[in-house]
């Protein structure tokens, strides 16, 4: 069998534990470094530090843990499912719960993207009326994309277009993408003790191919940690062709009732904000008012210019401080150099009932007019691209300060 080694291979193959062949059909390609995985991804992800399981307000080491339960599934853990009924009938996902109130699903089969996810009880996503969808019944073209757009904590967009339809050169490109649509191959679980910590994480690789087409894979790690309230994912794209392709990656977090409602605070360190279609309201500002469902709510999309912390991240929080749970708000954290954009989608329609933060390498003009822009992101073949996202529920007033303190000082506001 004739081994043939995707472009740049040889500077790969000289870092440590990068030759990972892997068989498609008769031939054999090495997957870069980012592909694999390592504990060394997760104490990055904690930001480098250890601490025991936070567990009912106490801490508690592995040994103590392990001497009170027969199985640390009576905690938390990895649940493989597999749908049974209606247009979902054969789609793979997980269940994952952190032991903290944090449970969320992956649903494998449609691009390991997040679908319901709740805290305590508490829904933290907004599921829109389209049920859950396998993938077979995903049709990319125009604006079908919506008819498979169940909602759920996190939709990813991309990777050959993310936003509106559009034509770009040759290619006519449809909503969003075709990356909800695509199963997870080489799906992997692990449940691993990096000292007192016990981490639970999945992992798989979609890949978007045509001939003649782009050959992109998107290795994706989703992990979280006995008793953290926190959702980590990683993802490495990389450009297997030995052509240049653009590359485009949004990611469409949904948040719903009872996060958002008439009282709902939007905490958002944006330096300017403004709409994309300004026809559909004179005030760029309104981006942060919120009202209940009404009829004949027309859509408004923000695009904002973010302000980094010290560190370079953005941190972007979402709360309702009326709710009567344990739970009254969520924020997102990413490095701004790996997703510069920001589009916020204001949806408050009856039975339409969300808002989206959307963070991004792009915003969601259509790849056409993001190259006109000059903001089109390209992929040399072989290369490789790496972007971190963090999700969290927020649970304390003083969580809640910390986070809008920072952003406070951000803006200058003290």
């Amino acid at each position: 069998m004739m081994g043939i080694p995707f472009p740049g291979y040889k500077e790969y193959l000289q870092k440590p534990l990068c030759r990972i062949p892997l068989l498609l059909e008769n031939f054999i390609f090495f997957l870069p470094a980012c592909q694999t995985r390592s504990n060394n991804a997760l104490y990055f992800f904690s930001g480098g530090s250890y601490s025991m399981a936070l567990l009912y307000g106490s801490e508690w080491n592995s040994k103590d843990l392990l001497e009170r339960v027969g199985n640390i599934s009576q905690l938390g853990g990895i649940r493989l499912i597999e749908y049974a009924d209606g247009a979902a009938r054969g789609m793979r996902a997980a269940d994952i719960r952190s032991g903290s109130g944090l449970a969320f699903t992956v649903l494998l089969d449609r691009g390991m993207d997040i679908g319901p996810a709740e805290f305590a009880g508490c829904p933290l996503a907004w599921n829109s009326c389209v049920p859950l969808k396998h993938p077979a019944y995903f049709r990319g073209k125009h604006k079908n994309w919506l008819q498979s757009f169940g909602g759920g904590l996190l939709t990813t967009c991309g990777l050959s277009n993310a936003g509106a339809p559009n034509r770009d050169g040759d290619e006519d490109l449809g909503l969003h993408g075709s990356f909800s649509g695509i199963p997870a191959e080489n799906v992997k679980t692990d449940q691993t003790w990096n000292k007192e910590d016990l981490d639970f994480s999945i992992e798989g690789t979609m890949r978007e191919s045509a001939v003649f087409g782009p050959n992109l894979s998107l290795q994706r790690l989703v992990w979280t940690r006995l008793g953290e309230k926190k959702i980590f994912i990683e993802d490495c794209v990389t450009n297997n062709g030995f052509e240049e392709r653009p590359l485009m990656l949004l990611y469409h977090i949904n948040i719903g009732w009872p996060l958002l409602d008439a009282d709902t605070i939007l905490i958002m360190p944006t330096g300017a904000t403004t709409l994309m279609d300004p026809g559909a309201d004179s005030d760029p500002a309104s981006y942060k008012s919120f009202q209940t469902p009404v009829d004949g709510y027309s859509e408004k999309v923000y695009f904002h210019n973010m302000i980094p912390d010290s560190a370079g991240y953005i941190q972007t929080a979402v709360v309702n401080p009326n709710l009567n749970s344990l739970c009254f708000g969520l924020y997102i954290k990413y490095p701004q150099r790996e997703l510069p954009c920001m589009t916020q989608w204001k949806m408050l329609g009856k039975g339409h009932y969300v808002l989206g933060i959307e963070p991004g390498n792009c915003t969601v003009l259509g790849r056409s007019r993001e190259r006109e822009l000059g903001r089109l992101e390209i992929l040399k073949p072989g290369q490789t691209r790496k972007f971190h996202l963090e999700i969290g529920v927020i649970t304390t007033p003083e969580e809640l300060d910390q986070i809008s303190d920072q952003v406070n000082n951000l803006l200058g506001r003290r």
